[in-house]
């Protein structure tokens, strides 16, 4: 027992999109997007509708409107028609913590044998990259930010990404392309990938904050960037 337990300490102290599910948005037709929980390529997961807090649509030169009340939700899955140059969404997990019997998603001043606890939340987003929204943040507390203009990429060329945290630069964040990590942001909030593949890409990072309340002992942020490499 003291080794499993001592094993589940060391993968909490990981960021946890090293390990978790992820959390992210693609277009579905010409004006839709689904939202969805679980790996993108693989198994989808139940989406607690009452989770999701917001779904933010951007227009060029226009004000973000929440579409969160329009939104069609199934087991796996939530429906948002729009047209939409960048759209994002917000999903509270709430509180977890971790016990020797594993976690539960409850604060830490409700576990008697907490051992480690957090607060999730997680972001996705969106981009078209024709669109210069792309390159601009929706203002969420996690985002991940095009520095490179998409639109004039192509399968092989390298480009820039930053993380922001609460609109700033997050140097340590760790970023990965398909569940595969690629590295950590540098002091701008920077990093540099190459692109593989053609289609849809999916690009995640995390980043681990102390909170150090009766809640919880710290705040775990995930956000994931979906595009289309368009040429």
């Amino acid at each position: 027992m003291r080794t499993l337990l001592l094993a589940a300490l060391t993968l909490a102290s990981l960021p946890r999109a090293a390990h978790a599910h992820d959390f992210w948005l693609e277009p579905s037709g010409d004006a839709s997007y689904l939202l969805r929980y679980g790996h993108r390529g693989g198994e989808t997961l139940a989406i607690d509708a009452a989770k999701v807090k917001a779904i933010r649509c951007v227009e060029s030169g226009e004000a973000a409107r929440d579409l969160r009340d329009g939104a069609v939700f199934t087991a796996t899955e939530a429906k948002v028609t729009a047209r939409c140059a960048a759209i994002s969404a917000f999903n509270d997990g709430g509180y977890y913590s971790l016990t020797p019997d594993g976690e539960k998603n409850l604060p830490k001043n409700q576990v008697p044998d907490a051992v480690r606890s957090w607060a999730s939340r997680q972001f996705a987003k969106w981009v078209d990259p024709r669109s210069p929204v792309a390159e601009k943040p929706v203002g969420d507390e996690l985002e991940i930010v095009p520095v490179t203009d998409l639109a004039k990429t192509k399968v092989g060329d390298k480009i820039a990404i930053r993380v922001l945290f609460q609109g700033k630069p997050a140097p340590g964040a760790v970023v990965a392309v398909d569940h595969r990590p690629i590295g950590e942001t540098d002091s701008d909030g920077v990093t540099r990938l190459r692109l593989k593949s053609p289609g849809v890409q999916s690009l995640t990072t995390s980043l681990r904050r102390p909170l150090g309340t009766a809640e919880a002992d710290a705040l775990v942020l995930e956000a994931s960037l979906t595009f289309e490499v368009v040429r």
